[in-house]
């Protein structure tokens, strides 16, 4: 198995391992008060950083948009579409793997929208194919034209080789196309459960999941939603409960539909039985293959954080992240991509010099061959009210 990694640096900004392409997040152009035209510009991105990994868009498996306002949503789908019959029509018959958020801000607030892809180098390759397992509600594929152009369209989970990609789950009946329950509890247990579905669909299991993003709009219901995945994997993946697996916790403006209060995506192997894609669990992190995932890192969780400044923050959520790849067997420096999160804007330039005077001092190569980066603002860090700044990662063994 070819675990090769390659930077390229701006404008396409990914970084290639194997046949894996982890891209940036894209965002349009700010100058434009138009959604359409952001949407456009940061596809644009995007197209040209999957041809420079080698590839063309149509090999994109996994997309993360983040818009900052919910009525938004359409015009962002419809306009997607659109390019996608232009550019990638593969992309219209066979969507990626997805996940949509709103998020107060991006890293400038006149910008609307941001788009993050991962993709394959080579869709051919016999080493690292490319399967696409379909996502179906009231008996259509959520593909377009069997949706409308400004409906969700996703897959329900791609790989690329063995590394399986499961698109946000939300509690939504797949028959009746309606969120039935307003209980969290009740809503967490079927998001995990299509987790479980997704993973056995390929032949595998719960238990080879080995990260999850968990996204919900109230910091104060963490605790319940761990709660409720401590018992699911006590009944579906018992060795969880020593060893989970890696987790980041996304504190949301919204959800993709109001009625929706958590949603959960996945990433795991599609077969544990595969040479060279043993998966492996430690604190804060767990590994599949070559490929190394952490958990999200902040600052102290001890009440410390009400009198840190935002560069010490920082510092101690790096410090954090370093010690999750060292503990793992890998380093810093082998971190790939990266997804910052603020909760004040005003904080983004402060935090930003803090990151790379740290990889000056801990991580010189990340300086001359970062890691791709996404940036967002967030209502809040886990449910601590002065925790200012998170940070979650990708790494390579």
């Amino acid at each position: 198995m070819d675990w090769t990694v390659r930077y390229l640096p701006e404008p396409a900004r990914c970084v290639i391992v194997g046949n894996v392409v982890f891209a940036s997040g894209f965002t349009g152009d700010p100058a434009s008060r138009d959604v359409e035209n952001q949407v456009v510009t940061a596809l644009d991105k995007a197209r040209f950083a999957m041809e420079a990994a080698g590839g063309s868009m149509a090999n994109i498996v996994k997309t993360f948009f983040q818009i900052t306002s919910l009525g938004d949503y359409a015009r962002v789908r419809k306009t997607e579409t659109e390019y996608y019959e232009q550019h990638a029509p593969q992309l219209v018959t066979t969507p990626p793997a997805a996940t949509l958020m709103v998020v107060p801000s991006l890293a400038t607030p006149k910008l609307k929208v941001q788009y993050e892809a991962i993709g394959a180098a080579d869709r051919s390759s016999t080493s690292w194919p490319v399967k696409y397992f379909p996502e179906f509600w009231g008996g259509r594929e959520l593909a377009y034209p069997h949706v409308p152009k400004e409906h969700a369209k996703f897959a329900r989970s791609q790989s690329v080789g063995n590394l399986l990609i499961v698109s946000g789950c939300q509690a939504l009946n797949h028959d009746t196309v309606k969120v039935e329950t307003e209980d969290f509890d009740a809503q967490s247990r079927i998001v995990l459960d299509k987790v479980r579905v997704a993973m056995e669909q390929t032949g595998g299991s719960l238990a080879n999941v080995v990260k999850t993003n968990v996204f919900i709009k109230d910091a104060a219901m963490l605790h319940r939603y761990r709660e409720v995945e401590r018992e699911f994997f006590r009944v579906h993946a018992p060795a969880f409960l020593q060893h989970p697996p890696a987790s980041t916790v996304f504190v949301m403006t919204e959800l993709p539909r109001p009625e929706f209060l958590i949603e959960v995506e996945a990433f795991g192997v599609a077969d544990a039985k595969v040479p060279g894609w043993e998966t492996r669990y430690r604190a804060g992190a767990a590994s599949a293959g070559n490929l190394l995932f952490l958990s999200g890192c902040g600052s102290a969780a001890n009440g410390e954080n009400a009198s840190r400044s935002i560069e010490q923050q920082t510092t101690a959520a790096l410090d954090k992240l370093r010690a999750a790849t060292e503990g793992a067997g890998s380093s810093l420096d082998k971190v790939i991509k990266t997804t910052l999160m603020l909760r004040d804007l005003g904080d983004y330039s402060a935090m930003r010099a803090t990151e790379l005077a740290y990889y000056r001092q801990h991580a010189p190569p990340l300086v001359v061959s970062p890691p791709a980066s996404t940036f967002m603002q967030v209502p809040a860090i886990g449910d601590d009210p002065h925790a200012r700044f998170q940070i979650d990662a990708i790494g390579v063994m």
